[in-house]
């Protein structure tokens, strides 16, 4: 992997924390309010836990635990923690499958996807399902149903695109691309990937927000169907967008909450009032309201880094496998650590 920068500046590396540290904060801050009618102005927005699955105040939803499964695969893949290589998305298949066994909430599509792929390894004499079982599930699931674009891969790829912020773009859109195909290959998702992803990737390299920096890699066509489709965002308001576990819909009410939160000011407690109000915005939508809220931080902590987080929703954060806001920081640290290590900062 080669890039013109040698290494991420410490800015940079705040703002990859960043981006891991707020998507779990909107995942736990939106889960209490997950398949509910939108939050009406009277009633405040908090880490108070409950809801229909019961969280508690804090704990992070399936959106951050798949996520942090792929951070740690690619960990185990190479050097330069490449999610493309075989090995890694079989550490995501077999992760995914043991992670499905206990968790109280999974995405319809994302489930019917666990159980084939399950199917598909027991015939063929195997304990767990590999990246191959997964990705012929995926297939299946598309084949039967053709309209179906949820938004379970868009949760996850800010996760994605860490491990290449200094490879050529052409790699980062392939990792995104990869990973995203384990579960959704509906043209709506994989491009909803894409877009999202390079802009957390342009937000982590450059603080600035921008959701149309991937736009000249679709087709005419697509570019301006997705133009189209951000405008719209960008002049209503989340609740607007009540098909948000469709994945344009996710897209369109995150890009909606960002928007309505303004332009990102100078000044820290500013930056953390403007991150708290695209999280409070995504989370008063409604219907699937953890993952909206979840894609909304992913973005927003990419161009603010983790401190724009109130401390006290960071000391609240926990989920599975049994980690906290510390052991988030760890991960994507040793993610990131090949980049820093290139720059002559690391051992």
């Amino acid at each position: 992997m080669t890039s013109t920068q040698t290494g991420l500046s410490p800015a940079q590396r705040q703002r990859a924390v960043g981006s891991v540290v707020a998507a779990a904060t909107g995942d736990a801050l939106g889960a209490p309010y997950e398949f509910q009618s939108p939050v009406v102005d009277s009633e405040d927005i908090d880490m108070i836990g409950g809801g229909v699955l019961g969280w508690e105040p804090g704990e992070w939803t399936d959106d951050t635990s798949m996520a942090i499964v792929v951070l740690e695969a690619s960990l185990a893949a190479s050097d330069h923690h490449d999610l493309r290589i075989e090995t890694a998305q079989d550490h995501i298949a077999r992760e995914w499958y043991s992670w499905s066994l206990g968790t109280p909430d999974i995405g319809t599509l994302t489930a019917q996807v666990v159980r084939i792929a399950a199917d598909h390894a027991r015939a063929d004499g195997h304990y767990a399902p590999r990246a191959a079982d997964f990705r012929a599930a995926a297939a299946l699931v598309f084949e039967e149903l053709p309209a179906s674009a949820g938004n379970g891969s868009l949760m996850r790829v800010h996760a994605s695109v860490l491990p290449y912020l200094l490879s050529p773009e052409d790699d980062a859109v392939e990792g995104i691309d990869a990973v995203c195909r384990l579960t959704h290959v509906h043209p709506d998702t994989t491009e909803a990937c894409m877009l999202w992803g390079l802009a957390v990737r342009h937000a982590i390299l450059t603080g600035e927000l921008d959701v149309r920096v991937g736009l000249h890699r679709l087709s005419p066509e697509r570019r301006t169907l997705w133009t189209e489709r951000i405008e719209e965002a960008e002049v209503s308001e989340p609740a607007m967008f009540r098909r948000n576990g469709w994945v344009v819909g996710a897209f369109q009410a995150a890009w909606a909450a960002i928007t309505e939160a303004g332009p990102i000011p100078t000044g820290k407690f500013a930056q953390r009032d403007t991150l708290v109000a695209a999280l409070d915005a995504a989370a008063r939508a409604g219907y699937d309201t953890d993952t909206v809220t979840c894609i909304t931080g992913a973005l927003m902590g990419a161009a603010l880094g983790p401190k724009a987080v109130p401390p006290e929703w960071r000391r609240m954060l926990f989920g599975w496998p049994g980690y906290e806001v510390d052991e988030l920081v760890g991960l994507v640290e040793r993610v990131i650590e090949p980049m820093v290590r290139d720059a002559g900062e690391g051992s």
